[in-house]
């Protein structure tokens, strides 16, 4: 509650403000108060006196609602409508209205329109709402309805146009370049509704596009405990399902091709996009066109400045981003490695030959160190890296180009660890040592917002890794077999602790254990030599 004396102190402040920075003082108020700018507005309304009814019959506001609804219905056939608030915001910045205009709620044009035979619309249908944030999100995938990819003006750049569109849902959408078309990926929480996304030029929806906007959205927002979707590629897509699960995600099964299932997922993000390209229309469309990064760019300040900062659609006293910040209240986020795209990874069942070959894609690599095993081949998302891991033992292996040598050319082949390990141990014996977004809004240096504490991070085991043990365990056992059971039983059990901790601290380094267990062994000989004498 706002006591009467703050309200009065905000009608006279705005009342005095000069002309042009009435709705700067109404947003300064807003972040003083920690609410949205309406609510303001609304407090304006209460101590003014007037009367909804009053408001609605001044001729004044049904000239207005005339031109608002101009600009709301500027967009081509088959393209909408312009947002109410956006339409005034674009008529106050062209001079069509005054600033007075801003103070009018959005939904007194819509009823004026309404009255006026200008809009005729049907109330949304409210859905379930998650508890808190992060409990649950949803992915969707959509292609741009009015925006195209014209050429290529770079060798990742595009240049980005709008068009008429059709009748139909894919009627009429031009594809000049490569067949390529503006996609937008994302993620909406479900509590607060804030909405994290990007865009991308291709063909169509694909799993490295869907795991990639999914990686940078978690890497902003957090990790959910539970992620909606549709029957799409993220769904579909082995790379994506695997690495969702080794983060412990939650992804629950939908109907298939049944709309009413996850309409909830779709109805925000298609709002959302919309919003963002239909202002494009307000001027000279025909001769617009942006850079596709560009275009990113201003998504990303509309989504920071203008989306996010919407009211949320049950508590209308806070807007969408306030209500994800009461993740503070349960711990914090759940971070996610900045890397973890990395670690994303295509699983695929193999042998590796008597050669220490394998064969994938037609073409012919060489396994070092293995020959004659099962394994796993993994293939890495962003680039080609290749690993294989032997189902046998799990150990993993780096993988090469093989090219067979030419006709009386012979080659010597590197030792294998069980080689190396019988030399260094004979040396051992000898005693030897080894738009309307085109810029983001000025914030208040005074408002101090509050930071969104990490309360984890959840680590991922990365499939490429061939210099370190996946675990503790691994490495001690590595260690054990250079020793040996003789000289590991001269070890007392807080030596072995010690080693143990050592190996940790190097993050289960492949090489660190070798050159530590043959130090060890050393160590434990000149020991045993000293005792003897």
């Amino acid at each position: 509650m706002i006591s009467p004396t703050v309200k009065e102190l905000i009608r006279r402040d705005i009342q005095t403000a000069p002309n042009g920075t009435k709705t700067d003082t109404v947003a300064l108020w807003a972040a003083r108060l920690n609410v949205v700018p309406q609510t303001i507005y609304s407090l304006l309304r209460e101590t003014s006196g007037k009367s909804r009814k009053a408001d609605l019959k001044n001729p004044q506001y049904q000239d207005w609602t005339k031109i608002v609804f101009g600009i709301k219905k500027s967009p081509p056939d088959g393209a909408g409508e312009i947002s109410t608030d956006q339409a005034v915001a674009l008529a106050v910045k062209w001079g069509k209205l005054p600033e007075a205009a801003l103070a009018v709620p959005d939904g007194t044009y819509n009823k004026i329109g309404r009255d006026m035979g200008l809009n005729k619309k049907l109330r949304r249908v409210s859905r379930f709402q998650a508890e808190r944030p992060n409990q649950l999100h949803h992915f969707d995938a959509s292609s741009s309805k009015f925006l195209y990819i014209d050429r290529r003006i770079g060798e990742n750049e595009y240049l980005v146009k709008i068009h008429r569109p059709g009748s139909g849902d894919y009627k009429n959408k031009p594809i000049p370049c490569e067949r390529l078309r503006p996609w937008y990926y994302g993620i909406v929480d479900d509590h607060s509704g804030r909405l994290c996304g990007t865009i991308f030029a291709a063909k169509g929806e694909n799993s490295i596009h869907s795991i990639t906007a999914v990686c940078e959205a978690w890497s902003e927002m957090g990790l959910p405990d539970a992620l909606l979707a549709d029957q799409g590629m993220l769904k579909k897509g082995h790379i994506s399902n695997d690495l969702i699960e080794r983060l412990s995600v939650e992804l629950p099964e939908s109907a298939p091709y049944a709309k009413e299932a996850h309409g909830k997922i779709e109805r925000p993000w298609r709002t959302a996009w919309q919003r963002f390209e239909k202002p494009f229309y307000a001027g000279d469309w025909k001769k617009w066109s942006m850079p596709l990064s560009e275009l990113n760019r201003q998504y990303q300040v509309y989504l920071a400045d203008d989306y996010n900062q919407m009211q949320h659609r049950f508590d209308r006293n806070i807007t969408r981003m306030q209500a994800w910040a009461r993740i503070n209240l349960y711990g914090g986020i759940v971070q996610i490695p900045k890397d973890a795209i990395a670690h994303a990874a295509r699983r695929i069942p193999r042998s590796v030959g008597q050669d220490g070959t394998l064969e994938l894609d037609g073409c012919t690599h060489e396994v070092k160190g293995l020959h004659s095993a099962k394994v796993w081949v993994f293939l890495g998302v962003m680039d080609d890296r290749i690993v294989v891991q032997d189902k046998a033992d799990g150990k993993k292996y780096e993988v090469r180009n093989f090219k067979p040598n030419n006709v009386g050319e012979f080659k010597a082949h590197a030792d294998t660890p069980h080689q190396i390990l019988v030399k260094e141990s004979a040396e051992l014996l000898k005693g030897a040592a080894p738009m309307l977004y085109s810029e983001k809004k000025q914030v208040d240096e005074r408002i101090v917002a509050m930071p969104i504490k990490v309360k984890e991070e959840r680590a991922i085991e990365d499939h490429f890794d061939v210099d370190h043990f996946s675990s503790i365990e691994e490495a001690m056992k590595e260690f054990y077999t250079i020793v040996g059971p003789r000289l590991w039983s001269r070890l007392d059990p807080d030596e072995r602790r010690q080693i143990e901790q050592g190996i940790q601290e190097r993050k289960l380094e492949k090489r660190f254990v070798s050159d530590f267990a043959l130090d060890i062994s050393v160590a434990l000989e000149d020991r045993r030599a000293v005792a003897g004498a």
